[in-house]
């Protein structure tokens, strides 16, 4: 007959292994603290598997200071909907600051727009107000919680043609606003939730792809036009001459002062560096 095992949840391995608890602790993203929290809190009981309760109260406060950290606000004046939205989402109903957006957090400003785009045609500060966001902010977007088609017939209600309007939308693309029309306001919320929960957590959501590892030869080549007076032009001609750090170490001061380009002062400091 065979025995049946029971098997043991993810983070309650990390727990049982108190060597392995401090390094998870150390480099565990917030999603996984997170995690780590919904276990201890879960319906497990701590005679069971023996938790400390010091793990979930470091927990607990750590991810706190984290979500304050954040700082995830919406402004006291946007319409009341997407403040009750938002608010149930984590962010502090505050006053938030010319530049700030109507939305914002640690790395994050958003401007939403909604009635108030068209008077944004006629108003210069307005592209100004958005360029602001960029001073504040590492990310910046502007929402729009109206259909582009609802946009255009406001317009022709107004009797400014589409070409003004296609003009002003081209407008916010060149000044790095392209505009989310995205008509439901609960919609517009879970997107700012989400892009601002995404860029905020220390775990790269976005696919970058890691750059191709330096080469010696270019590790080379940075050491010696990091010396005084020697640019990629005269580094070429050293290294036509002296191909490593170490033939280029044991040059004296004339045998560099006749590379082109290299006076007696230069190939004195330059000796003196490579050799102290």
């Amino acid at each position: 007959m065979s025995r049946q095992t029971t098997k043991v949840p993810k983070y309650q391995r990390v727990l049982d292994d108190e060597e392995k608890l401090g390094e998870w602790l150390e480099s565990a993203s917030f999603g996984m603290r997170l995690g780590m929290l919904r276990h201890l809190s879960g319906d497990i009981s701590p005679t069971e598997f023996n938790l400390d309760c010091d793990v979930q109260t470091w927990l607990g406060q750590n991810i706190l200071d984290e979500l304050l950290l954040r700082h995830r606000r919406v402004d006291f004046r946007e319409h009341f909907t997407m403040v009750s939205y938002l608010s149930e989402l984590g962010f502090e109903i505050a006053h938030l600051h010319t530049g700030s957006g109507d939305f914002s957090s640690r790395r994050v400003s958003i401007e939403r727009k909604e009635d108030d785009l068209l008077p944004s045609l006629f108003d210069g500060r307005k592209l100004r107000q958005l360029s602001a966001m960029r001073e504040e902010a590492e990310f910046s977007y502007l929402i729009v919680t109206k259909s582009y088609s609802d946009v255009k017939r406001d317009v022709a209600e107004r009797g400014v043609s589409d070409r003004v309007l296609t003009g002003f939308i081209a407008s916010l693309c060149v000044v790095g606003y392209p505009p989310l029309f995205i008509p439901d306001r609960y919609d517009a919320s879970q997107i700012i939730h989400r892009v601002s929960t995404m860029i905020e957590d220390d775990t790269p959501r976005v696919f970058v792809p890691r750059p191709a590892s330096a080469r010696p030869i270019e590790y080379r080549n940075a050491i010696i036009e990091s010396l005084p007076k020697v640019g990629p032009k005269t580094r070429r001609k050293i290294t036509a001459i002296y191909p490593t750090i170490a033939e280029l170490a044991g040059a004296s001061v004339s045998d560099l002062m006749e590379i082109e380009g290299i006076g007696r002062k230069t190939a004195e400091r330059i000796t003196a560096i490579l050799r102290e």
